[in-house]
């Protein structure tokens, strides 16, 4: 019922407000949630600042944000990623961040899916000159 209102939408919009922590924590929340379904990531997708405001939180907020985050950027890539999505997630950051994540201080569980997700489409973003390969291919390979 959710996802059918456009709440997905509505709390990817409320955080291009940036809300303080608490509520950055709680949309990154919510917004996991309704990417657990096909219809909720197809809205996430739907909406051109999704992966954008969901990558620029990693690092950025908190620990619960990083999870909320790096979650979300996982279920994108494992169900949802086409090459479109894979090149935008290249052009807004994300994959910067996913790698940025892996020399912090944080969870192992966290790195794990970091990890997964990079190595997911690991061939398709190497190819890209953007990207430093010495830093990407110390962790993927």
């Amino acid at each position: 019922m959710m996802v059918e209102s456009e709440a997905v939408y509505a709390l990817i919009e409320l955080e291009l407000d940036s809300p303080e922590r608490k509520t950055t924590e709680l949309i990154l929340g919510i917004l996991f949630h309704l990417c657990s379904c096909a219809d909720g990531r197809a809205e996430f997708l739907d909406h051109k600042g999704g992966i954008a405001v969901v990558a620029k939180r990693i690092a950025r907020v908190s620990p619960a944000a990083d999870d909320r985050a790096v979650l979300i950027l996982s279920l994108i890539c494992k169900f949802s990623a086409t090459s479109l999505v894979v090149h935008e997630m290249l052009d807004v950051g994300a994959i910067t961040k996913l790698c940025t994540l892996l020399q912090m201080d944080c969870a192992t569980y966290l790195k794990d899916k970091a990890l997964g997700t990079l190595r997911s489409h690991s061939d398709d973003w190497l190819k890209f000159p953007c990207i430093d390969k010495t830093l990407f291919t110390r962790y993927i390979k």
